[in-house]
C-alpha cells in the first residue's frame, strides 16, 4: 500500500477538486484506514488476554469504514453529513489508490464488501514504486491550485474591468 504522504497528497487533491474547506477532516479520513489497522501492533505491547486485536483489521474495508466513520462523525464540532461525507471522501481516496497497487500473492482490496469478498487491483503500481504515484498526484494537485488561481485573478479582473 501507499505511504502516509502519499495517501495525504491524494487526499489533498481530492478535496482541492471538490472544494472542501475543511480539508484536514478529508486527510484525516485518507490516513485513518491505515492508523487503524497499525493498532494492531498493540498487542506487542499490551497482550490482554481474550481481545482480538485483528478486529480492527477491518476497519481497511470501505464498507466497514463507512459504519465507522457514522460512529465517529459526532466527535467533531462540523456538520454531522459533511464530517461523514468528508471523511469518506478521504477514504474513498486510500482505497483507490490502495487498488492502484500490484500484488504478488493476489491481494488487492475489498471494494465491493459485504456483497462481495473479492480482492480488486489495477495492478499498475509496486508497492515500492507509490512513490510515483505520490508525484503524480502532486503535480496535478498543482496544476489545480495554479488553474484556480488563474481562474479566481481573471473573474476579479473582469469585474474589476467592466
Amino acid at each position: 500500500m501507499p505511504e502516509w504522504l502519499t495517501h495525504v497528497i491524494i487526499g489533498l487533491l481530492l478535496a482541492e477538486v471538490f472544494s472542501v474547506r475543511k480539508k484536514s477532516i478529508v486527510l484525516l479520513g485518507a490516513i485513518l484506514p491505515d492508523i487503524l489497522v497499525k493498532l494492531t501492533l498493540i498487542k506487542l505491547f499490551i497482550p490482554i488476554p481474550n481481545i482480538d486485536y485483528s478486529v480492527l483489521g477491518a476497519l481497511h474495508v470501505p464498507f466497514v469504514f463507512f459504519l465507522f466513520t457514522l460512529l465517529i462523525a459526532p466527535l467533531f464540532r462540523y456538520n454531522y453529513v459533511q464530517t461523514v461525507l468528508w471523511l469518506n471522501l478521504g477514504a474513498v481516496s486510500h482505497f483507490l489508490s490502495d487498488a492502484l497497487l500490484r500484488h504478488v500473492t493476489g491481494g488487492g482490496v475489498r471494494l465491493l464488501y459485504p456483497l462481495s469478498l473479492d480482492y480488486y487491483t489495477l495492478s499498475l503500481f509496486w508497492p515500492e514504486q507509490s512513490y510515483l504515484l505520490g508525484i503524480l498526484a502532486l503535480v496535478l494537485y498543482g496544476m489545480i491550485i495554479i488553474l484556480k488561481k488563474y481562474k479566481y485573478q481573471s473573474k476579479a479582473f473582469t469585474r474589476v474591468g467592466s
